[in-house]
């Protein structure tokens, strides 16, 4: 493979761009593809066969661009789909933020997770934590409104506030926090003010971004070239808040995204 491939990143809608950004501060020089499923959000409330059809038709595509990398930025997906990436990605390396997350969040005691309703119906996380910790007590939150609540732009509104105190506030003596889907840390704030300062909270997009550095570092695969990095990025809906919160978020001006459909 050549070093100078771009990564593959895909979720299934903005979320994903958390781990983007964690990739661009720790691989300044890689080039990134990102595809985000913005259509057929959010995945979390969809049938596994249906989601593993929608990982399917993704890393097809990404595969047809060579990347030399692919990173499951949703936590949905890396829950019910994973094997299928893995089997469709052939030679090319898959990681994924659950992985990741388990690992970073598995020295907790009382461990706290939220996610989307695929994400926690799969206990994958738990499952995942436990094989590294089996003495840690896990509960575990569907927070089904938040996906729709920052794809649609309400990240400071009053309804937000209002809907994670109900989601977060049964768990009032977790020291840990797992955001267990890649759109979450764009409301750690919120989240934030409801658990308190003591409890600690995992990212798991900063983990994996470190993974994948370590991935590409034994395969030889780190790009050394001081070219100016390529962002590509690609939608299945065009949607102004794609651009709009993507760049609050990521502090740089984004290219216009390519429409594209996988049906």
């Amino acid at each position: 493979m050549s070093n100078k491939r771009p990564i593959g990143v895909f979720d299934s809608g903005i979320g994903g761009l958390t781990v983007v950004k964690s990739i661009m501060q720790k691989l300044p020089h890689e080039n990134i593809v990102y595809f985000g499923d913005i259509a057929r959000l959010p995945y979390g409330t969809k049938s596994v066969a249906t989601i593993r059809k929608f990982a399917e038709q993704t890393v097809r595509f990404l595969v047809q661009h060579n990347v030399k990398a692919i990173v499951i930025a949703c936590n949905t997906i890396s829950a019910v789909a994973k094997d299928e990436v893995i089997k469709l990605a052939g030679n090319i390396p898959v990681l994924d933020v659950i992985s990741s997350g388990s690992v970073a969040s598995s020295n907790g005691n009382n461990i706290g997770i939220i996610a989307t309703p695929a994400t926690v119906n799969s206990n994958a996380y738990p499952n995942s934590i436990l094989r590294l910790n089996n003495t840690v007590k896990i509960s575990q939150a569907a927070c089904t409104l938040f996906v729709p609540l920052i794809e649609e732009g309400y990240i400071n509104h009053p309804a937000l506030d209002l809907i994670a105190k109900e989601y977060l506030s049964p768990m009032n003596e977790i020291d840990t926090l797992v955001l267990g889907c890649t759109h979450y840390p764009i409301i750690k704030n919120t989240i934030r003010k409801i658990v308190g300062e003591n409890v600690n909270i995992i990212d798991p997009a900063d983990k994996t971004s470190d993974d994948l550095v370590t991935n590409l570092t034994k395969l030889d695969l780190i790009n050394t070239s001081l070219d100016k990095p390529v962002y590509e990025f690609y939608v299945t809906e065009i949607s102004p808040k794609f651009n709009s919160i993507g760049e609050m978020f990521l502090n740089t001006k984004l290219s216009t995204p390519q429409l594209v459909s996988l049906d």
